[in-house]
């Protein structure tokens, strides 16, 4: 026959044991929850940036292949959208690097750069120093 053993319960940890190991967790994971989340609102900050850099440069290629239209006015739509999406250190090259030179049916290409870091939540505190750029290439009609 078998003898039956009393089986002790098991003890529930203390108070202080449970509020110790909590804090830790919150020591450890706290951070690495922080991490993920500035991350990701960077990647979000660099999509949106590339997006409007992307339609700056649509808007001063839209502008400088109307008839009588120059690289003044492609400045000046380029810088007013980026004051408007205020965007920081934004430069803008044509190519050719004079509109008025273009014929019916030839391409301007507008390239708009803009740094990173300027234009991030964090600076340089979380990525290293870089510049996204974006054109767009339109036919003059």
């Amino acid at each position: 026959m078998f003898r039956h053993s009393r089986l002790r319960p098991l003890k529930t940890p203390s108070r202080s044991l449970r509020a110790a190991l909590a804090v830790t967790e919150l020591a450890i994971g706290l951070p690495v929850v922080l991490v993920v989340a500035m991350g990701t609102m960077e990647a979000c900050t660099m999509i949106r940036l590339r997006q409007k850099l992307k339609i700056i440069a649509y808007e001063g290629a839209r502008v400088g292949v109307l008839p009588e239209a120059g690289i003044v006015n492609v400045q000046y739509q380029c810088q007013l959208l980026s004051q408007d999406q205020s965007l920081a250190l934004v430069d803008i090259a044509t190519e050719p690097a004079d509109p008025t030179t273009l014929s019916s049916g030839d391409w301007l290409k507008v390239e708009a750069t803009a740094p990173f870091n300027a234009n991030s939540l964090t600076g340089t505190w979380m990525s290293s120093a870089f510049s996204l750029t974006e054109s767009v290439s339109m036919q003059k009609p």
